[in-house]
């Protein structure tokens, strides 16, 4: 009698286990998209901040405002506002990260500080018009450690210097790294962003990024991270991967891949690749990543 082999790996992120299947003569989870997920945001081409958003849910409820491209909730955790965009910005300082999460506070900012905080982060977002003052980050947590470092600033207690404010970024990412919560006076995190438990928190920052190159136990067609594609749909290896002479590359996640093939197959995916290579041509520019949008429209 022939013994199947179990195999009990977990199912990827967005997708949850229903029973098990037989494939290749092993038993192996049946993953299915979490219903959730791939409704309200199923038009979303990023799963991570459709994540977020349905866990700021948990806590805040549904958003106050929502379109094809952000979710926003108003007077929420001590921010004025909290946006979730449909992005996925690479941020390197002070370690690789990605970004998709913007909070705003009221506070006025003297001009003559401007340039100094720009300096000291890309992700601090000063509008003098409204004193307003946004964060730009990978979690509610960064967020508001790079506005409390503002308002230090502001209030004269610490120098705008880009030293300081990535030593308490990572001062933040230590805590959560020896089981520690971080906290502040004024910022309640009702949502528990920063628990170490918290999974958003934990990945986002660095194993999204060793997934986009390859580097990670998941993220592209039979682990191993993100895969890249060719201007005919066909998977031709891992992101950071490319050969001389292609062209600039196009890389999905599994879920991303089976999607847009769900879609329209692999003219979906090649559609997806040509605008990539039309919106962002070049294979060596530097600077921060560009972020195309999966979706074509149809003329």
């Amino acid at each position: 009698m022939l013994i199947e082999e179990i195999v009990t790996e977990k199912c990827w992120k967005g997708y949850k286990k229903k029973g098990m299947k037989t494939m290749f003569g092993k038993r192996v989870p049946n993953c299915v998209k979490n219903e959730a997920v791939g409704g309200k945001y199923s038009s979303w081409d990023h799963e991570e901040p459709a994540d977020y958003s349905l866990h700021l849910e948990k806590t805040f409820g549904a958003p106050d405002e929502m379109t094809d491209e952000q979710t926003v909730w108003h007077n929420i955790d001590g921010f004025k506002r909290v946006v979730v965009r449909d992005e996925y910005i690479l941020h390197g300082s002070p370690a690789p990260h990605y970004d998709f999460i913007y909070c705003y506070v009221d506070l006025e900012v003297p001009e003559s500080l401007s340039d100094e905080l720009a300096k000291c982060s890309g992700s601090i977002l000063i509008d003098h018009l409204k004193n307003e003052v946004g964060a730009r980050c990978g979690s509610l947590t960064a967020n508001a450690t790079t506005l409390n470092f503002v308002m230090d600033v502001v209030a004269g207690r610490v120098e705008p210097a880009k030293e300081e404010y990535e030593a308490r970024i990572l001062g933040m990412k230590d805590k959560f790294e020896r089981g520690m919560r971080y906290s502040l006076d004024w910022w309640s995190d009702k949502s528990d962003d920063a628990d170490p438990d918290n999974p958003y928190y934990a990945e986002g920052l660095g194993e999204n990024l060793r997934a986009w190159f390859g580097k990670g136990k998941k993220g592209g067609a039979g682990g191993g991270g993100w895969d890249r594609y060719n201007t005919k749909g066909e998977r031709i290896g891992k992101c950071g991967d490319s050969k001389k002479g292609e062209g600039k590359p196009k890389c999905l996640s599994k879920s991303r891949a089976a999607s847009l093939r769900a879609k329209g197959g692999k003219k979906a995916i090649a559609a997806a690749v040509r605008k990539k290579r039309k919106n962002d041509p070049n294979k060596n520019r530097r600077g921060k990543a560009k972020n195309v949008s999966n979706t074509t429209r149809k003329s």
